[in-house]
């Protein structure tokens, strides 16, 4: 909405402002100047038959639209810009496109001209030089490199077969091991070898008896050397002593097949559950060494193919 501003006779006009002062004539030019670009501005936002919304025209609102349209100005020619680098991208994957389909073709027209020209003798000897190359893995195809990749694998199939014969006579040992001691484990297990309840007790006892037997010994020891100044020996003493004698033989033999006993237990857990436990752990590495095994077999038989 224009807002003109009326004058009394006696205020002066701009035109009256502008004929008496050339900058002011020089603005009110660049205000209508600005204006008029304003105003095809809002119209090329607002094309037909929308209407361009009514306001205030000022000096701030100026300000304001003038900045928005030298916005909008560059936001078109950055997208301008982008539009033409597009376009020259697509243009050019287009000509990459071509060049690619005319090499494809060339190259199959070439690869067709000298399959076409090679003997049948010499097309097999190409095919069998190509599938060696790609069952061997190889990027190069010269014969060296092909003997030496054959050559490499020949030695890598060779050490896996002498790990896999180590192996097999490794689980073999291991399985005897496990028989082994699952028989001891059942002959240990069983009631003969199950401690008598009393067994301590009796131990105790014996150790005991030997103490006092022993100071016995050194008793009627003493009691001889005192005596053996003395021509005779009283006969009860000399029985009495013997007889002492043989007892303390006869608790240490007992004592010594106690010992003999408790040896055999020695080394084993004093529980059948921790001696189960020893013997699935044997099992399991004797499972892995087998899994190791198979492996070790698939991988050779893989290379083989």
């Amino acid at each position: 909405m224009n807002n003109h501003p009326t004058f009394t006779p006696s205020t002066p006009t701009p035109l009256e402002y502008s004929l008496f002062s050339p900058s002011k004539a020089a603005e009110q030019q660049r205000l209508q100047e600005d204006w008029t670009y304003i105003h095809s501005f809002l119209r090329q936002i607002y094309p037909p038959p929308a209407k361009v919304p009514k306001f205030e025209e000022n000096e701030e609102t100026l300000k304001a639209l003038l900045a928005l349209a030298n916005a909008n100005e560059k936001a078109d020619e950055g997208w301008s810009v982008f539009c033409a680098v597009e376009r020259l991208g697509v243009e050019e994957l287009e000509r990459e496109e071509e060049t690619q389909t005319l090499t494809k073709d060339r190259n199959t027209s070439i690869l067709t001209t000298l399959h076409t020209s090679l003997s049948n003798s010499v097309s097999l000897n190409l095919t069998s030089h190509a599938k060696t190359a790609v069952i061997l893995n190889s990027t190069a195809t010269s014969p060296t490199t092909l003997a030496t990749s054959i050559l490499t694998l020949s030695s890598n199939i060779s050490s896996l077969q002498h790990q896999l014969s180590t192996l097999e006579t490794l689980t073999t040992t291991l399985t005897l091991q496990t028989c082994f001691l699952d028989s001891e484990l059942k002959t240990l297990t069983s009631p003969s070898f199950k401690a008598e309840k009393s067994l301590p007790q009796k131990t105790l006892e014996t150790l005991r008896q030997t103490k006092l037997l022993k100071a016995k010994i050194g008793e009627y020891d003493q009691r001889l050397l005192r005596n053996s100044s003395s021509s005779s020996i009283p006969e009860a003493l000399l029985s009495s002593v013997e007889s002492a004698r043989a007892e303390v033989e006869r608790l240490q033999k007992r004592v010594r097949g106690v010992e003999d006993g408790i040896s055999v237990y020695e080394g084993v857990a004093p529980e059948p559950r921790e001696v189960r436990r020893q013997m699935q752990e044997l099992r399991r590495e004797l499972e892995g060494w087998v899994e190791r095994r198979d492996e070790l077999f698939e991988s050779m038989v893989a290379g083989r193919r």
